[in-house]
């Protein structure tokens, strides 16, 4: 009877403390709100492939919490129809299919396992318009120093990206951009470029700016463009030197404390910012305004002012001049309903979404949560599952001693003495 009541109701208990063998909760919500239709996943791996096994126990899990959920798996060399079929051209190749609808995905994981099937459930796109002309690093560019890692990144949560130009055409931005990111500049921006960007919010639409410092061209323009949100540019570097300890250098300020925000409420993984500046609250701030510093460095580390000093590799921590640490590299400012519930979020740095530094620590994560906010976004879930952790048992010396002599001698006294018991009462039961 229990074997035929467990194999109708399958139920798993992960008694790991960080619950390591089990669903985040935000995939389980996610399974739920799409119970109503079928899903089905079909993946393609190789022969003795080891990514199938663990793929196969996410998609077991995954079922659990879905009626209709069904999965299978195909050898591409031993299953040529099916790959034709389903057009399929590479390994660990995952097709998910659900209401007609169906997203291709590499090397699946939870975290793109759950985001795949909310994209299939919203199907819409948000516009995103990077603008060029003043030297702003490229989407198409694949160096170390350009953002198509980012671009592809992008692409894979359905967001569609755009370069535009401010000035081009009809002399406006496109009605269609739901954000509009300026990122990294070179060159001022031109008055009327500035009218358009402050007034672009003012449609509910989202604002990003990511200003790198020790530039002359990128001073007085983008900071008259933050500040009537509540955020000014900070003419500084700011120096960290503990990022020696995670390998960074001097000048690359590891990013561990953040702000109650909904950009941050749930981001606790470090960032690196390589070559940043402030961004800092005004003390005036406009009312209507709510103005948050969304990221700061680390307490030892502090806003260097002598830009010349800096590149002379001689700069050093004065009290008076310089911004001690913990500094905000990062803040966002949201406009209140009279103006649509506008935002816009300014960062001290460009360079940690390069091709370089995307993928380092938490710079990609925290870039999404930054965009998701910026664009009322819902379509995507940050998930970070847990990890095995190594917590070595440390005892003090009498829990040491007290430990050794239970293993020497209380067990095998325990053992002795259950014998004995067992060996008098059959002896006396003989008799």
């Amino acid at each position: 009877m229990i074997y035929l009541i467990a194999a109708r109701h399958n139920e798993r208990l992960d008694f790991t403390r960080g619950k390591i063998h089990s669903l985040a909760p935000e995939t389980v919500e996610v399974l739920k709100r799409l119970s109503g239709s079928e899903i089905t996943i079909r993946a393609f791996f190789g022969e003795g492939d080891p990514a199938r096994s663990d793929l196969a126990v996410l998609l077991k899990q995954m079922a659990t919490h879905h009626p209709r959920f069904h999965y299978e798996f195909h050898n591409p060399d031993r299953s040529p129809s099916q790959t034709r079929k389903y057009r399929i051209d590479a390994y660990r190749t995952v097709l998910i299919e659900y209401e007609k609808r169906e997203e291709r995905i590499q090397n699946a994981g939870e975290e793109t396992l759950a985001n795949a099937l909310i994209r299939l459930a919203h199907p819409e796109k948000q516009v995103l318009c990077f603008t060029t002309g003043h030297g702003e690093t490229s989407l198409s560019d694949t160096e170390r120093t350009g953002l198509s890692d980012w671009k592809r990144a992008l692409a894979d949560y359905h967001f569609e990206t755009r370069e535009i130009q401010l000035l081009a055409g009809t002399g406006q931005i496109p009605a269609d951009c739901d954000g509009v990111i300026v990122a990294g500049p070179h060159y001022e921006l031109l008055p009327k470029e500035l009218d358009l960007l402050q007034k672009y919010p003012e449609e509910g639409k989202g604002l990003l700016l990511l200003i790198d410092p020790m530039d002359s061209g990128t001073g007085k323009s983008f900071d008259e463009l933050a500040r009537p949100f509540g955020l000014r540019l900070g003419e500084d570097v700011i120096v960290d030197k503990i990022s020696r300890v995670f390998g960074g250098d001097y000048l690359t300020p590891l990013i561990t404390q953040y702000a109650e925000h909904p950009v941050t409420e749930k981001f606790r993984a470090a960032a690196f910012l390589p070559i940043a500046r402030t961004v800092k609250r005004i003390s005036d701030v406009p009312f209507g305004l709510k103005v948050t510093e969304l990221a700061h460095t680390h307490p030892g580390s502090w806003a260097e002012t002598d830009l010349q000093k800096l590149e002379k590799g001689e700069a050093e921590l004065d009290p008076e001049k310089d911004g001690m640490g913990p500094v905000p590299v990062a803040a966002a400012s949201e406009v209140q309903e009279a103006l649509k519930g506008a935002r816009v979020v300014v960062v001290g740095d460009s360079d940690f979404l390069t091709n370089a530094h995307l993928n380092v620590s938490g710079n990609k994560d925290l870039a999404l949560n930054i965009l998701q906010w910026l664009v009322k976004d819902d379509r995507w879930i940050a998930i970070r599952t847990q990890e095995p952790r190594f917590e070595p048992l440390f005892l003090q010396r009498n829990q040491s001693v007290g430990a050794a002599v239970f293993a020497i001698g209380g067990l095998p006294f325990t053992a002795l003495l259950v014998g004995s018991v067992g060996i008098f009462v059959r002896r006396r039961r003989s008799d």
